[in-house]
């Protein structure tokens, strides 16, 4: 499943098939791939297939190389990676030059707790979610748009790195998939906002997560919700 969560970027989910994702590979990959057949290995090669088909859909090659633990895109793309449960990956990228950050994010819906909303939630958060498995699936929205803002920020040299209550989802815009986002004063640099896009696939939720440059964040969802062909 692709989608363009904005202007330039491009966002894919897919569920990943293991050794077969070799394939889709840059060869420079291949050789970074983990040995043998561990879940470290099939979070690798999903993560990475993931990213080559949203590279091509963006015009851009590959290969994607790391740093340390962190994805290296190419030249010119910003872009985050994510898993779940080994089976499935996503890739967020993008080429724009008004975004700071980008982060993906994917859960499996039901393995939240409670006692998660209390350290994930704000107080208006843990107001506002509702009972039963609606509530089970708005903690899995918000839990996932805070971990794609942490990632979206990874690279922006804040002074300290953003908390769960640094970021508070004010509401999701039936429809559009549109996340309004709430940033703690002075935790961005001036002018920057966070913008976030939620869609679901089958028990799964994906967010994405773009921070914008000053005046580029009025036009955050020029695009937003239109699919990838």
């Amino acid at each position: 499943m692709a989608v363009r969560p904005a202007r330039d970027a491009v966002a894919v989910l897919r569920l990943h098939g293991g050794e077969q994702d070799a394939a889709l590979l840059h060869p420079a990959e291949r050789v970074l791939a983990p040995a043998g057949s561990s879940a470290r290995r099939r979070d690798f090669l999903g993560g990475r297939s993931a990213a080559a088909l949203a590279l091509q859909l963006l015009g851009r090659p590959g290969p994607v190389l790391r740093v340390g633990r962190r994805p290296l895109f190419p030249p010119g793309v910003l872009g985050s990676l994510s898993h779940s449960r080994g089976i499935v990956a996503a890739c967020l990228v993008t080429t724009r030059a008004d975004v700071a950050g980008a982060g993906v994010d994917v859960e499996l819906t039901g393995r939240l707790t409670p006692a998660t909303a209390d350290l994930v939630c704000t107080a208006s958060e843990r107001a506002s979610l509702p009972q039963g498995p609606e509530g089970e699936r708005s903690l899995t929205v918000i839990f996932s748009a805070k971990e794609a803002f942490y990632k979206a920020t990874g690279s922006l040299g804040l002074p300290r790195p953003p908390v769960f209550h640094d970021l508070e989802v004010t509401s999701c815009v039936p429809g559009a998939g549109t996340l309004l986002l709430r940033t703690a004063d002075g935790l961005l640099p001036d002018g920057h906002t966070a913008h976030g896009q939620v869609r679901s696939l089958g028990p799964y939720v994906w967010t994405t997560v773009l921070v914008l440059r000053g005046s580029a964040a009025s036009a955050a969802s020029t695009a937003a919700g239109s699919r990838a062909s």
